[in-house]
């Protein structure tokens, strides 16, 4: 999927801290990097520390600058990351500084939505982000993060991958009944089905557990 619009939104809270992390991404992450190196194209994966100028030349602060290029990013499309000191009046200007060089703000969600539909994580794991943001004890934590490195996402597959070898061998008796194919084993197909559908009752069970790590026992 090519998006043809860039976004721009915070990616750390609202309030006073050290750093606040900008965070651009679509088409034109890169000219704005450019523009912002004086001209100069960014070295991709690499930090460099600079000003900030707005379009109009004025200084808004010093932050280190990092760009990642398509498709070996976070949304999988051209991204600039700026690391601004921490204070909400600047960020504020910043944004509002991409804009006018024609960035939008991104929609809730947007830049995991992008990754998605990307191509650079599956749902299982886009929906674990904000698991891993919320976690509030370290059994939420090591929940949301082996769904991030994509255990749910890869004990799926591998029922999928079950269930169509089960529909495979019974269309196979159906569509070719006069080949000379073995003797059905109904039981075995049965058999299968059974442990699958088990199987399909646990990962099912572990919505529950999810919902009791991240807000307890009500």
């Amino acid at each position: 999927m090519v998006e043809t619009d860039t976004i721009v939104a915070p990616a750390t809270p609202t309030g006073e801290s050290a750093i606040g992390v900008i965070r651009v991404s679509g088409p034109l992450a890169r000219e704005t990097a450019c523009a912002l190196r004086n001209g100069r194209p960014p070295l991709p994966w690499r930090a460099w520390f600079g000003e900030y100028r707005a379009v109009d030349g004025s200084r808004i602060d010093e932050a280190v600058f990092t760009f990642f290029a398509a498709p070996k990013s976070y949304t999988g499309e051209d991204v600039l990351e700026i690391s601004s000191h921490g204070n909400p009046f600047i960020i504020k200007r910043i944004v509002e500084d991409l804009c006018r060089r024609g960035c939008r703000m991104a929609e809730p969600g947007e830049f995991s939505r992008r990754t998605f539909l990307n191509g650079r994580m599956d749902l299982t794991r886009a929906e674990a982000v904000m698991d891993v943001i919320r976690a509030r004890s370290e059994r939420s934590l090591e929940f949301a993060l082996r769904q991030l490195s994509g255990e749910l996402e890869r004990r799926m597959k591998d029922v999928v991958d079950r269930l169509l070898d089960i529909c495979a061998g019974v269309e196979a008796y159906i569509d070719f009944p006069e080949e000379d194919l073995p003797p059905e084993e109904r039981e075995q197909r049965i058999q299968e089905v059974d442990t699958l559908r088990a199987d399909l009752d646990r990962l099912r069970g572990t919505v529950r557990s999810r919902t009791v790590l991240q807000e307890g026992m009500r």
